[in-house]
């Protein structure tokens, strides 16, 4: 499939990339704060201090022949660009070194002029507060002495005397160069975290579906809260979501319901009665699609048996709230005779197991398995398994063989394309007529595609109107072929 290996911004979902940012918050974070102590470790050794002295100088000439301004205008100039060749040389050095016992000054001169004036600025840069007022103070002190030779006719007037410098001229806002580094540092953690979603080749919409996997998308099903409210939230009241518990919203029902109509008429083409819907992983939803699909199918007063076949971890009995009377590896041993128990409420049968068994694989691939499926297939219209997942089990391979139908539940942005695509080729090669797969607990943001709304528009209307040009069945008549809860 060389067309899906191109990366498309269809295949992404903002609201799925929000969602991974914020389960790795603490990362991102993490990053930042380390950015921030490598920075201050970074300043605390790097960093040095630098203190500026300066004075403020007036320029003239002594001679009648300079005495106008613009004489002391061009003189400073000359000045300023003189002073700092001055500053570096043997003269100066000799100076130094004679006044204060060192070879060279230990600072930086820099001269400039107030534009248009004759106001000459002298600055000294030093590592010390002490050597930047001693050099530039050193410098005044023997002005005099080197004018002699170089400014014969120029006057040097004192406007601003030199200060012992308080305060680095160099300072670093520790505060705010904390504060970037973080902020620095977190985002380049997110632009990580991104990346790594978009190079995880999850699948994360409808459009991605259709372009990544090889199979059909027969259902798309949106993300419905199972707890509503803060005080069950908190409590965890609700360990699963049926179609018929009065917190089920009027959408979430109605998607699956046509979930249920399109597969009781794919089922109805051929007298197929089992149906397995399975994963490629652990916490995909597909035991919450197995219980309500088999609700569904119950409209209309048929017989549907709802098996769990997850004989290594059981999930149905926490939906229902129910335990059974006979365990299912109970009745695969021959400990217990075939007796499946009515969920009067729901109208609804079940054979339900609560706790792992050995030899799991063995007991769902035995021959007592396909004898209580041919029971079940002379009562029931339909009887729907809850199986293992594919990627960790091979339990659902025996069961495929053994089924009529299967469903492959994708949870949104959980399991890379690549496997599930392997697993589509797993049940392709089984008895089971692989229905497509169930896009599941699908959340969106306003106005893309995969956002929850009446229209629906996920293949449900294309799939039956192309039913109808053949006559078999039109919209209206699949729409009246389920009730409601």
């Amino acid at each position: 499939m060389d067309e899906q290996q191109n990366f498309r911004w269809t295949d992404l979902n903002l609201f799925c990339l929000l969602r991974r940012l914020g389960r790795d918050i603490l990362l991102v974070v993490a990053a930042g704060l380390i950015a921030a102590m490598l920075t201050e470790t970074a300043v605390q050794n790097l960093y040095k201090p630098e203190y500026t002295a300066s004075a403020t100088m007036a320029v003239s000439v002594k001679s009648g022949g300079y005495s106008s301004v613009l004489s002391n205008l061009n003189m400073s100039s000359e000045i300023a660009d003189t002073f700092t060749k001055l500053f570096e040389s043997n003269m100066f050095g000799g100076i130094a070194s004679s006044k204060l016992g060192t070879s060279s000054l230990p600072g930086r001169l820099t001269a400039s002029v107030l534009p248009e004036t004759n106001i000459l600025t002298l600055r000294v840069t030093a590592d010390s507060p002490e050597d930047a007022f001693r050099t530039l103070q050193l410098l005044l002190d023997n002005y005099d002495t080197v004018s002699e030779y170089v400014f014969q006719n120029v006057i040097l007037k004192e406007l601003d005397s030199p200060s012992v410098p308080v305060r680095p001229s160099n300072p670093v806002d520790r505060g705010q160069l904390l504060k970037r580094a973080f902020i620095g540092g977190a985002g380049a953690m997110m632009v990580l975290l991104l990346a790594i979603a978009v190079l995880s080749d999850t699948v994360q919409t409808s459009e991605a579906v259709r372009r990544k996997l090889d199979v059909k998308l027969f259902a798309t099903i949106h993300h419905e809260e199972k707890n509503k409210t803060l005080r069950t939230k908190l409590k965890k009241a609700n360990k699963g979501l049926l179609i018929t518990m009065p917190v089920a919203s009027f959408y979430f029902t109605e998607e699956v319901y046509k979930l249920g109509t399109k597969v009781d008429y794919a089922a109805r083409h051929g007298e197929r009665k089992v149906i397995l819907v399975t994963s490629v992983a652990e916490n995909e939803g597909k035991s919450t699609v197995a219980a309500n699909l088999a609700l569904s199918l119950t409209q209309g007063g048929r017989k549907v048996l709802l098996i769990d076949a997850d004989l290594h971890k059981a999930a149905q009995y926490k939906l229902f709230h129910c335990k059974p009377a006979v365990e299912l590896a109970d009745i695969l041993q021959g400990m217990a005779p075939y007796e499946p128990k009515l969920l009067e409420r729901q109208n609804l049968y079940t054979l339900f197991s609560t706790k792992s068994s050995d030899g799991a694989a063995e007991l769902i691939a035995s021959r007592e398995m396909g004898d209580l499926l041919d029971k079940a297939r002379e009562e029931m219209d339909y009887i729907v398994i809850d199986s293992p997942p594919t990627a960790l089990f091979s339990d659902a391979e025996a069961l495929a063989d053994r089924a009529d139908l299967s469903l492959l539940v994708v949870r949104q942005d959980v399991t890379p394309a690549r496997r599930i695509n392997d697993t589509v080729d797993v049940l392709n090669q089984c008895r089971a007529e692989l229905l497509g797969c169930v896009f599941n607990d699908v959340r969106g943001v306003p106005f893309s595609n995969d956002h929850y709304s009446y229209g629906y528009g996920y293949g449900y209307g294309e799939y039956y109107s192309q039913k109808s040009k053949s006559g078999k069945m039109t919209d209206k008549q699949s729409e009246g072929t389920h009730g409601r809860a």
